[in-house]
């Protein structure tokens, strides 16, 4: 009989192929997902669900960090928070976390909007870690001398065990963020790297997300990004130096849009925890995307406010946590994640 790790592993592999499936004609996350997957062994997206089940107990707060604003308009898109949003409703549902999401001031109303598609009250910090299915939305500075000042206040009054950064941009070695074509964002962009740093030297849990190498964590395969993606070894501001964050984090996930490999990390926990609500539907899904357009975060590629990440439609989305949804209950059936099995022929 196969053991139930073995069946956990073989599925963690389907869930980070699905998710790094390149569908977007970008041509970069086959050589990233290789070099984050050399640097730290295990299926990504079960690596840092593996990790969260491991350090976060009920009513343990968990601060998500997303927004990246895009050129020309320099205003958020889909992708990151919508990925924060079903992400902290799994975390909700299946460690009993609270959960605080830190961006930009502009884009704290397409971050609210987020949460509530996805099915989460959005109010304060102190609300939210009090109240059960509540998140928190708050700015974070720009300024760099007061993200400091900042950082130390909420590592202080939030006490979080664990950091994750969806689609947030991360400061190079010169301490600017760009875009993935390289262009220059560090006047709008909060420096919630400061948070990063302080928290993993503290020996809290530190997990990012990205697909384009520009990505706060993606510092961990500086050397492929800067071989394999474009602009990433000079950019097109006057820094004129990489595009890669320095920052390292405990745990890299590289997928092929941000938000999927949230999902991965969502259905990675529904298998651990045998629970496959933990894993939003496709229903919410659309519905967070939806309601996050409406506040004018945009579908990057056409740049247009119409439901959908990276070019990529809505419906598609969907389609890809249909998959994750059927994985995960096939894992639970055959992995005998059940006390009893759902069919009886399965137990023989």
């Amino acid at each position: 009989m196969i053991s139930l790790e073995a069946t956990i592993t073989k599925v963690a592999e389907s869930i980070d192929r699905l998710c790094t499936i390149e569908i977007t004609g970008r041509g970069v996350i086959g050589p990233l997902y290789t070099a984050a997957r050399a640097r730290q062994g295990y299926p990504l997206c079960m690596e840092a669900a593996r990790r969260l089940a491991e350090q976060v107990r009920p009513g343990d707060a968990v601060i998500i960090a997303t927004g990246l604003p895009t050129y020309p308009w320099f205003y958020g898109e889909q992708d990151g928070p919508v990925g924060a949003a079903t992400l902290a409703r799994a975390l909700v549902l299946g460690l009993a976390a609270r959960p605080i999401v830190l961006t930009e001031a502009i884009h704290v109303d397409m971050c609210r909007a987020a949460l509530r598609g996805a099915g989460l009250y959005a109010r304060d910090i102190e609300s939210a870690l009090r109240l059960p299915t509540t998140g928190a939305v708050a700015p974070f500075p720009i300024d760099p001398q007061e993200s400091v000042r900042e950082a130390e206040i909420i590592l202080e009054k939030v006490q979080p065990k664990a950091l994750i950064a969806i689609e947030r941009p991360g400061a190079n070695e010169h301490g600017h963020y760009h875009g993935a074509k390289g262009f220059q964002l560090t006047d709008h962009c909060a420096k919630i790297d400061v948070l990063f740093e302080r928290a993993k030297q503290a020996g809290i849990l530190t997990i990012a997300i990205g697909d384009g190498g520009n990505e706060l964590g993606c510092g961990l395969i500086r050397d492929v990004v800067v071989a394999e993606v474009p602009y990433a070894a000079r950019c097109q501001c006057p820094c004129s130096g990489s595009i890669v964050p320095t920052f390292i984090p405990d745990v890299l996930v590289i997928a092929s849009i941000s938000n999927w490999g949230a999902y991965g990390i969502e259905a990675s926990l529904a298998l651990l925890l045998g629970r496959p609500e933990v894993l939003h539907s496709r229903e919410v899904d659309r519905r967070v995307h939806e309601l996050t357009a409406a506040a004018e975060a945009n579908n990057d590629g056409p740049g247009l406010l119409d439901p959908g990440t990276d070019g990529v439609p809505v419906h598609l989305h969907g389609h890809l946590v249909e998959l994750l949804s059927f994985m995960v209950q096939s894992g639970m059936d055959f992995g005998r994640l059940y006390k009893e099995p759902r069919y009886p022929w399965l137990s023989t």
